[in-house]
């Protein structure tokens, strides 16, 4: 369970709102480019963000979901 609130809260957060660690968050420069471009950007995001704040994590799938434009991304997980 704290796995999983560590990783909902590091993945509902937009890069450079934490007053202390800026990079903490996801980036999300990737809107509005081409949806296969933002894809790969955002798994990339995920995975690294992942890593660097959650080693206690592994992604072991990444599902993306396009609803009315607006790109969802449900990760898997397996405890590391």
């Amino acid at each position: 369970e704290d796995i999983k609130r560590c990783l909902e809260t590091l993945y509902q957060t937009a890069e450079g709102t934490c007053p202390l660690d800026r990079e903490f968050g996801i980036n999300t420069d990737f809107v509005g480019m081409p949806m296969d471009v933002a894809k790969n950007l955002f798994a990339v995001e995920i995975t690294d963000k992942t890593d660097r704040y959650e080693p206690r994590a592994m992604i072991k799938e990444i599902i993306f979901e396009v609803d009315d434009g607006q790109l969802r991304a449900e990760v898997v997980i397996t405890n590391g």
